[in-house]
């Protein structure tokens, strides 16, 4: 098992006892909802911004073609490969 480093919060109590809320709730403790967020927040490798990425790929104004028009496009390319 790794060593691990104890670190000491403050909080403010009503924050602290809405934790305390959720944590019972999910049969956890405080301290493992917070090194859960901790994790998700600032150690979890960090997420594309999906919504741009298909926003720029619809600024681009692809071709749009009919599947079956492909399809039979692929197959008489390949007429001679079978």
């Amino acid at each position: 098992m790794p060593i691990t480093r104890r670190t000491q919060l403050l909080m403010n109590p009503d924050e602290f006892r809405h934790l305390r809320s959720l944590a019972r709730q999910k049969k956890t403790s405080v301290a493992e909802l917070i090194r859960t967020a901790v994790r998700e927040k600032y150690l979890a490798p960090e997420q594309p911004d999906r919504k741009a990425i298909v926003e720029s790929i619809l600024k681009m104004n692809l071709p749009v073609t009919d599947w079956d028009d492909v399809c039979a496009e692929v197959e008489a390319a390949h007429v001679d490969l079978s």
